[in-house]
């Protein structure tokens, strides 16, 4: 123990020494790693306090300032974790070596807790026994250092009757540098000069700093190596012995390629080698230690070879390597070093070089911005924000709310909550919660019903160690109001847009809404399927209906697009708007087997002077069968409106197209704004030759077939006709099937699977919806009770089922064909053709399977008035007695059907 005390303006030391054996007694870990020891004075030991580093030989300790350091063979660094690395090469100026084969490194460390008042000293060594070849080149980060065997000449003994053997003492004499000229210096010059010559009986050590004014770099298979080349010479009055030596280390190489490094070093190292060598070995490693395969595999490294280089992959943020954290012109940046190693092993004629290099890679600097999470909830009246995030090394110095620069401890003080959280990842960030209270916040006022708070703010931060510094600003904003404004939002589903718009807490009779350009009443929302309460209302509006907007017909679709805006009536407000686009894909155009084409012109928003009515085929006499405003329907066969055909092999192909020919008395448009053209074609292809075959079974009548007693289950289903000849139907993936004003819907109910000519099928019921829900309002009735609507002026019709290829028992089967004008409000009042169309109407039906032989009250074969069009296909038909009882109805839906 050794103090020193003084009076008044004398300071106080006390100095405290701990010894550490060979091993990690006191904390600090020592290892040997080939030809270099590696001491590791763990955070803990420093707690952040600075330290020095002396190098020990004996009773000799000398500071290791970092230019002896270079010279001498050692290396200090830091990581971001605190701990401090000294590493060392065995070759060193202060180890003790016994032969060349056993070293002895030795250092100390003072520790200063209060500068200028008390340090603590640890001492710590390390014995290591390594096995040098014929030449070792130890590239570390701050010298390059080659070892070679001295070549000196051994003199053997002369017999004793001849002359005395003189032996030579051979003294090293000079020694030669390239640079790449040839130098010459003595041993103490070049001593003088920064650089380390030392030898012994059996080697040879020369050590340079990097950036000598002796070394030179040459470039080597794209990679440019620092050089440092000797020959040293040694001589007696009568010998003269050369040994030559060299160290090329390289500085570059490394490259990054989005999230991986990637380390060229070349194979064949020129400044070392005369001639072809045989690698025999080749091992990597991290931080100087030498990883197994296994090792590298679970890191995810990896290596490879080329004719010229060994490739070594590095992940970004890989085990082993750090990132850490930059001030750049304010502000902060992020990389990530790793310091891998690469040894070799080769042979060049009868000598074997170890080569080591320990290559720091520090990726280009990335921005890393601090991000703003705002967790406020503005009910609680204040801030509530998270600011990360940010590596360990970046520290929080203070905060400026307004114009008030205040330091942590300040911003603590005040009552402010200030936290700092930490991640498992290792990354940490900051929250802050300021009330609304808090002076430097300002308040505005936008709106009568609205207040907006908003506060100023600038982090300043500091990065350790190095004391760079970087701010970030910010202002935060919130608002509150007494009120919940109106909301609007939507989406499109299949042909139809599902739109919705939220009141929020403004009375719906103090609101404006537009679709469209129409604005939203009860006679609009009555002409669309819709549901509303005190809160909100929804409206399905189909694709094609007034108030969308087509905006372009493209083979994969149409696009449309419904526009929604909201207004405050009372304040004189535009509160919302809103546009919702969509591609439907529908159907356009349908090809009909009797020859029948028809075809939807939408009308496109771009060419605003259209008028649908005016649009012709290819003949201009012929006209739209019907037409609105926002389109017109076509209906023709292919022999008529200049239709042309042309045959494709074992086809037809009919085309024709819409086009607009436009009124030569209307103004004509600007030349700048010419108006759009506007042209439709369509085309459809037959078949030239086709053959329908037709089934048909004998039975034999020598036996009347007997059917064994038994239970099942009879389905119905019903189906829509493309045509009037019920011979091809709308399949499932048809559907949504789109129909017209004046347009008539052929429907069919049939039994399926079924051949017992005793059953019949019979309807009950018959009605149409604007939903999939069988129960849902509106609803209009289309057969009642088994006979049309007696109500409707236009009456459902029944259509006859006769036997053909297809229908084996016509009791099996119903039609009957609907008016699509049937689809008008029910309040009897006078309405335009406009108001039947844009629904999406589903049709339901209650279906019974009845015994042919209950005639007694015609329950299976209702009669109604004389208009009805029921025709009993099978009065003569054998009746035969059964236990059959009649099952309950099935309910069968089909749709949707888009009437326009």
């Amino acid at each position: 123990m050794m103090g020193c005390f003084e009076i008044g303006a004398l300071w106080l030391m006390v100095t405290i020494i701990s010894v550490d054996a060979d091993t990690s007694a006191g904390g600090i870990q020592a290892e040997c790693l080939g030809n270099r020891v590696q001491f590791t004075l763990p955070s803990s030991l420093n707690v952040g306090s600075p330290l020095e580093v002396y190098a020990v030989n004996n009773t000799q300790t000398v500071l290791l300032t970092p230019h002896l350091a270079a010279q001498c063979g050692y290396t200090q660094k830091s990581d971001p974790w605190g701990n401090t690395i000294v590493s060392a090469s065995l070759n060193n100026c202060f180890a003790e070596n016994k032969g060349d084969k056993e070293f002895k490194v030795a250092i100390q460390v003072k520790l200063y807790e209060f500068p200028m008042l008390s340090e603590k000293v640890h001492e710590a060594f390390k014995s290591c026994s390594h096995s040098m070849v014929s030449r070792e080149i130890l590239c570390e980060t701050n010298f390059m250092e080659v070892s070679v065997r001295n070549a000196i000449p051994e003199i053997k003994k002369a017999p004793v009757k001849e002359w005395p053997t003189v032996i030579p003492n051979l003294q090293l004499w000079k020694i030669l540098l390239y640079t790449p000229e040839e130098k010459a210096f003595d041993k103490e010059t070049l001593q003088e000069m920064g650089y380390s010559v030392y030898s012994s009986p059996t080697r040879l050590v020369l050590r340079s700093p990097y950036n000598m004014a002796e070394t030179f770099v040459q470039h080597v298979d794209d990679v440019d190596m620092m050089v440092f080349k000797s020959v040293v010479l040694f001589r007696d009055r009568w010998m003269l012995a050369i040994v030559e030596s060299a160290a090329a280390c390289p500085t570059n190489g490394a490259s990054v390629v989005g999230q991986m490094i990637y380390w060229h070093f070349p194979l064949h190292i020129t400044p070392l080698v005369s001639s072809e060598v045989e690698i025999l070995e080749v091992h990597m490693g991290i931080n100087g230690r030498r990883l197994t395969p296994e090792e590298m595999s679970s890191r995810n490294f990896s290596m490879m070879f080329t004719e010229s280089h060994v490739v070594v992959e590095i992940p970004i943020g890989a085990p082993g390597g750090y990132y850490k954290s930059h001030a750049l012109e304010n502000q902060n940046h992020i990389s990530y070093t790793i310091e891998p190693m690469l040894e070799l092993l080769w042979m060049e004629g009868l000598d074997k070089t170890t080569y080591k290099v320990l290559f720091p890679i520090t990726t280009p600097l990335t921005p890393w911005p601090p991000q703003i999470t705002d967790y406020t909830q503005p009910q609680k009246k204040a801030f509530d924000v998270l600011l990360g995030y940010f590596l360990p090394d970046v520290k929080l110095l203070n905060i400026t709310f307004g114009s008030e620069l205040l330091t942590v401890s300040e911003v603590i003080i005040k009552g402010i909550v200030l936290q700092e959280q930490s991640f498992p990842n290792g990354t940490k960030a900051f929250t802050l919660q300021v009330p609304f209270s808090e002076p430097h916040v300002q308040v505005k006022t936008l709106h009568p019903d609205r207040r907006t708070y908003s506060l100023p703010l600038v982090f300043g931060f500091v990065i350790l160690p190095e004391q760079a510094s970087f701010s970030y600003s910010t202002e935060l904003e919130v608002s509150l109001n007494d009120t919940v404004h109106p909301n609007a939002g939507g989406r499109c589903n299949q042909d139809i847009f599902n739109i919705f718009v939220q009141y929020g807490s403004t009375p719906r009779s103090q609101l404006k809404i537009k679709l469209g350009q129409v604005e939203i009443n009860d006679e609009v929302l009555q002409q669309y399927e819709h549901h509303s309460n005190e809160t909100h209302f929804k409206i399905v509006v189909p694709f094609l209906a007034p108030l969308v907007a087509i905006e372009s017909v493209r083979l994969t679709g149409v696009v449309g697009r419904i526009d929604v805006e909201i207004y405050d009536t009372l304040n004189d407000w535009h509160v919302k708007d809103f546009s919702l686009a969509c591609t439907f894909f529908v159907k356009m155009s349908e090809c009909f087997s009797n020859g029948t084409i028809t075809v939807v012109v939408p009308k496109l928003e771009s060419v605003t002077r259209l008028v649908p009515g005016e649009l012709s085929l290819k003949d201009p006499t012929c006209k739209p069968y019907y037409n609105e405003d926002h389109f017109a329907y076509f209906r023709f066969d292919v022999t008529t409106c200049g239709t042309t055909r042309k045959f494709v092999g074992d086809t037809i192909k009919y085309e024709n197209e819409v086009t607009w020919k436009r009124d030569e008395l209307l103004p004509q448009i600007s030349e700048l704004w010419p108006e759009p053209e506007y042209r439709f074609s369509v085309s459809c292809i037959y078949t030239a030759n086709a053959t329908q075959s037709m089934i048909f079974h004998a039975v034999s009548h020598l036996k009347e077939p007997e059917a064994d007693v038994g239970k099942g289950e009879l389905t119905v289903s019903l189906r829509l006709s493309q045509d009037m000849v019920y011979r091809l139907f709308y399949h499932d993936g048809d559907y949504p099937v789109l129909k017209f004003l004046k347009q008539p819907l052929y429907f069919e109910v049939g039994m399926d699977h079924s051949r017992d000519s005793r059953l019949a099928v019979r309807l009950e019921n018959c009605w149409a919806t604007l939903t999939k829900d069988r129960e849902s309002k509106p609803k209009w009735d289309l057969i009642v009770d088994g006979c049309p609507n007696h109500k409707d002026p236009e009456q459902t019709v029944f259509h006859p089922v006769i036997e053909d290829d297809r229908v084996d028992i016509p009791d099996h089967f119903k039609r009957f064909e609907v008016k699509t004008f049937t689809f008008k409000e029910d309040d009897g009042s006078s309405k335009n053709e406009g108001a039947a169309v844009a629904r999406r109407v589903f049709v339901h039906c209650d279906v019974v399977i009845c015994h042919v032989g209950n005639t007694a009250d015609g329950h299976c074969y209702k009669q109604c008035g004389a208009t009805q069009n029921s025709i009993r296909s099978s009065l003569n038909r054998v009746r035969r007695s059964s236990s059959f009882s009649e099952e309950a109805p099935q309910h069968v839906s089909i749709g949707p059907i888009l009437l326009i």
